[in-house]
């Protein structure tokens, strides 16, 4: 598999490198021979970095990095907390701009410098589909077929990444601002914001097409070995995506249901090697008195970390392999709330991926201390005291990365979201069992519990979508459903006085559910920032 990879990305990285000029130039020089037989269109479509990786290393022709796509909302969900105590006694109020994004303030999402997270990487690909789109018709043709698949892919692209920005800056409402819908590949050109609803129906045209497209290239079927290049299935599983967001949930069925006919496969990593369990650390908890009450033990998948971004190639759930790094807050521990809704003993999710400590090991100089007798590790009773049980925890996989690219278990979970809402009880509980079967030590605990409600479904939602998708989760479930979910946390005004401590509140109906842009952006496209980030 990663030969198959090193291939395809030596093949992009060759094209790329012939084209970057002509990336940057203006259409005035769109004459340029750089660009001139659809082999060259097929490369650009077919190169890892569009959806995999974040760039492609020039000399080995093997992707170099993830991106951090959508991350700066993590740290903003109910999913999270940094407790005042942890915070400040565990970080030593370090991480200063977690805690700004985790106050919702402002000033560090408007910084330039997180462009290189969302921002910029979404506009670089809008802009390359954008090329292939512009010159399609214009280049040396090989036969009808691969200039479908071509288009198909473009416009697939085009779509998937418009909605990424359009779910992190704008509103859920129709009628508010959209990020507009940039459709050309004009130097310089700078697309009107419109509305949401605007994006939205260029988004759907965009996948309409997409399907037609590859439905004439004979691209029908899912495609494992080469799913960074999508079909007609990725087609409908990002649809019932986009769907679901926007409560359109009978859409939302068809299409999940059609992605889940032509891959249905699901994975269960506890019977698979590379996700074995190493126990290598023992943290004893003392008592007043000094003596060990309890044991914390920290284990890691070493195997499936050393793969890193590798063992999301492989991954046999994903419909298109896209992942985000978790770079503003993906150390940030799991809430109060989110801790209760685990099953810790049956849960295999919890089990595997909750199990390395992440936020401990970040406060351990602080609040981990060493017999030099003994060479035993413990947690004094004053320092327990100042922690709660869910500040140990935040979410481990695949070196540290959150998927992004739609999942098998993604369809079942929008299919059995749909049935409930359609008052189909029986049968969104039976959906719920086919996953939970692969997600459970044993079919007893897999069983337990599920009714089909629609909480009930919201709830393995949360647990299988994990902290990374709750905040996208809470602003559609607002606007479609008008759930009225707020966000309640304590809060220091003052980061490291604990006598500052406040509670901040942030209602349905806060306009900072749209994360604001990049100030120097903003002004240089002529956008209006958006409210209540000032």
């Amino acid at each position: 598999m990663k030969k198959i990879y090193a291939i395809i990305a030596l093949l992009g990285t060759m094209i790329l490198g012939a084209c970057s000029d002509f990336l940057d130039e203006t259409t005035e020089k769109s004459g340029s021979a750089y660009i001139y037989h659809m082999d060259q269109l097929y490369g650009l479509m077919g190169s890892i970095d569009l959806y995999l990786f974040n760039n492609i290393d020039s000399d080995t022709g093997e992707g170099s990095s993830s991106g951090a796509y959508l991350t700066e909302a993590l740290p903003l969900s109910d999913a999270v907390e940094l407790s005042p105590e942890f915070y400040v006694y565990g970080l030593l109020s370090g991480e200063p701009t977690t805690y700004e994004a985790y106050c919702w303030q402002g000033e560090t999402l408007m910084t330039s410098d997180w462009m290189i997270w969302t921002w910029t990487p979404v506009w670089e690909r809008i802009y390359r589909f954008n090329t292939v789109l512009e010159y399609l018709d214009e280049v040396v043709q090989t036969t009808a077929a691969v200039h479908d698949q071509v288009e198909g892919e473009a416009r697939f692209g085009r779509a998937y990444y418009h909605f990424m920005l359009l779910t992190q800056y704008c509103l859920w409402d129709e009628d508010k601002p959209g990020i507009g819908y940039r459709d050309n590949a004009k130097a310089g050109e700078i697309p009107g914001r419109e509305t949401v609803g605007y994006t939205l129906e260029h988004i759907y045209e965009d996948l309409r097409l997409a399907e037609e497209a590859l439905t004439r290239a004979g691209r029908t079927t899912f495609d494992q070995t080469r799913n960074f290049r999508p079909t007609v299935p990725t087609v409908q599983a990002f649809r019932a995506r986009v769907a679901l967001y926007r409560g359109d949930y009978e859409l939302a069925l068809a299409n999940a249901t059609e992605a889940l006919k032509a891959h249905h496969v699901l994975v269960d990593f506890k019977n698979e090697p590379e996700y074995e369990l190493e126990e290598w650390s023992w943290i004893s908890v003392l008592d007043e008195e000094g003596e060990p009450v309890d044991e914390i033990v920290i284990s890691s998948m070493f195997e499936l970390d050393d793969m890193d971004v590798e063992a999301v190639a492989k991954y046999e759930e994903l419909y298109l392999p896209n992942v985000s790094w978790e770079g503003l807050g993906g150390t940030c521990p799991i809430s109060k709330s989110f801790y209760e809704l685990w099953d810790r003993e049956n849960d295999a999710r919890w089990i595997y991926f909750y199990s390395s400590c992440t936020p401990l090991l970040m406060a351990y100089a602080n609040l981990v201390e060493l017999d030099p007798e003994t060479w035993t590790e413990y947690i004094t009773y004053e320092n327990w005291q100042r922690l709660k049980p869910w500040n140990l925890y935040s979410y481990s996989r695949f070196a540290g990365n959150s998927l992004i690219g739609m999942t098998t278990a993604e369809m079942y979970l929008i299919k059995a979201e749909c049935e409930a809402r359609s008052g189909n009880t029986g049968e969104a509980a039976e959906t719920l069992r086919t996953l939970r079967y692969t997600r459970f030590m044993d079919e007893a605990s897999a069983e337990a519990g599920v009714t089909g409600s629609v909480q009930n479904v919201l709830d393995e939602r949360l647990r299988e979508m994990g902290a990374f998708w709750r905040f996208f989760d809470v602003k559609r479930l607002n606007g479609a459903e008008d759930a009225g979910i707020y966000v309640r946390r304590e809060i220091l005004t003052n980061p490291v006085d604990l006598n500052t401590r406040t509670v901040l509140e942030i209602a349905p109906d806060d306009p900072r559910w749209a994360l604001p842009f990049y100030t120097f952006e903003a002004e240089m496209m002529g956008w209006e920032q958006n409210a209540g980030w000032e």
